[in-house]
């Protein structure tokens, strides 16, 4: 289902949640981007759909409650997640979208575990909420907001979103970006970060790789002028895309942000429409700021080698695809001395020395941005890092 509209009929195995076939077609146009070129497709979307097995400890709560495997709680959850508005519906049942919709229902903040469909009190957005960081939904004065944990000891992935959040503000982009604050669990004192839901049930989320993923591979066309093409092809300006693009490829270098994988940016959809009406604000910047590995911010060479996920692989690739470096305004980002202050909120990063170092490697990319900016290339820059590390 599509909100109240039918859109196939599937078939799963109830047990393990898989999706076995898809049965019928009723409605080719509401078919999910990423599920429309082929059953397998189809089955894959359902698949990344279902919160992964790498999610905090999902899999030992799981196992508590004798769901056998992720797809299971997704099922037994009718697919709802508060990213759009698809969902699946038993047969026999009369529910409606308004009977179970997660943007105007309340719902379970930690794991519905009903094992018939047609019979309950509440579902999860946990069964289909993605990403590694244990996390969680709730809602305060009617608002959705996701409460995001970090891993390990550390807090760092908490305070990378907040830092995130602070760089687009000094910019004055709302609108660009989903702001993250810090909160603290009741249970431990623990910190972590919040943020409100950016869909609705008006506007759904679409993520890149679901406009270009399957079809850019067998076409293998580049990501990044496919999903340009396809941003678009539904219905946004070619002026927009290129600038958000510019915005957050720029800001992610500033924030040595390594993660921003398809699935971590996308489209805002209109549900009626099915018009794309804007880029999705930017969101997820946990993995960042040299968050596994602190100490290669002490190496300035370093800094200009990062591997990432996204368009391409490299760092380096993403900028050179950037058209005006000069949207961002260096000078009124967060300085150093910001940055070490935040940062050493996180006992485990004060303790080591890191929250210094990681606040000198943000240093060194302000002034890396100021080079480019001034149009020594990205080739030129590195070259000279490096001759400059070789000579002492």
């Amino acid at each position: 289902m599509h909100r109240d509209d039918e859109v196939a009929v599937l078939e799963f195995n109830t047990e393990d949640g898989y999706l076995l076939r898809v049965l019928e077609t009723r409605n080719k146009h509401l078919v999910p981007c990423r599920a429309h070129i082929n059953a397998q497709n189809f089955a894959a979307w359902w698949r990344d759909r279902a919160v992964p097995k790498t999610q905090g400890f999902i899999l030992e709560v799981l196992r508590q409650y004798n769901i056998p495997t992720t797809q299971s709680f997704l099922l037994r959850n009718l697919g709802l997640s508060l990213n759009d508005h698809y969902w699946v519906k038993p047969l026999e049942s009369s529910l409606q979208w308004d009977d179970i919709s997660l943007f105007s229902n309340n719902f379970s903040e930690g794991f519905s575990v009903f094992k018939d469909a047609t019979q309950f009190s509440s579902f999860s957005p946990s069964a289909s909420t993605g990403g590694d960081l244990p996390k969680k939904w709730v809602i305060k004065g009617g608002i959705r907001y996701l409460i995001k944990d970090s891993v390990g000891l550390s807090v760092q992935q908490s305070l990378n979103e907040v830092f995130a959040t602070a760089i687009h503000a000094s910019q004055q982009q709302s609108g660009k970006y989903v702001p993250y604050e810090l909160v603290q669990e009741k249970t431990n004192g623990r910190l972590a970060c919040s943020c409100a839901c950016f869909t609705s049930n008006v506007l759904e989320f679409i993520p890149a790789w679901d406009l270009v993923g399957s079809e850019s591979l067998a076409k293998s066309s580049p990501l990044f002028s496919r999903f340009i093409a396809k941003a678009i092809e539904g219905g946004l300006g070619e002026d927009e895309v290129y600038s958000f693009l510019d915005y957050q490829i720029v800001t992610d270098f500033l924030l040595s942000n390594v993660d921003r994988h398809l699935n971590n940016f996308g489209v805002l959809r209109d549900t009626y429409s099915l018009d794309f009406v804007g880029m999705a604000p930017i969101f997820d910047s946990g993995n960042s700021m040299f968050y596994q590995n602190p100490l290669m911010a002490k190496t300035a060479v370093e800094l200009l080698k990062l591997q990432t996920h996204g368009f391409f692989t490299t760092e380096r690739r993403h900028v050179e695809h950037v058209r005006n470096l000069g949207c961002v305004d260096v000078s009124l980002l967060p300085t150093e001395e910001d940055a070490k202050l935040l940062y050493a909120q996180d006992m485990v990063l004060h303790a080591t020395g890191y929250d210094a170092i990681i606040a000198q490697g943000y240093r060194w990319k302000t002034a890396f941005l100021e080079e480019l900016q001034s149009g020594v290339s990205f080739g030129t820059l590195y070259k000279r890092i490096c001759s400059e590390v070789r000579n002492g």
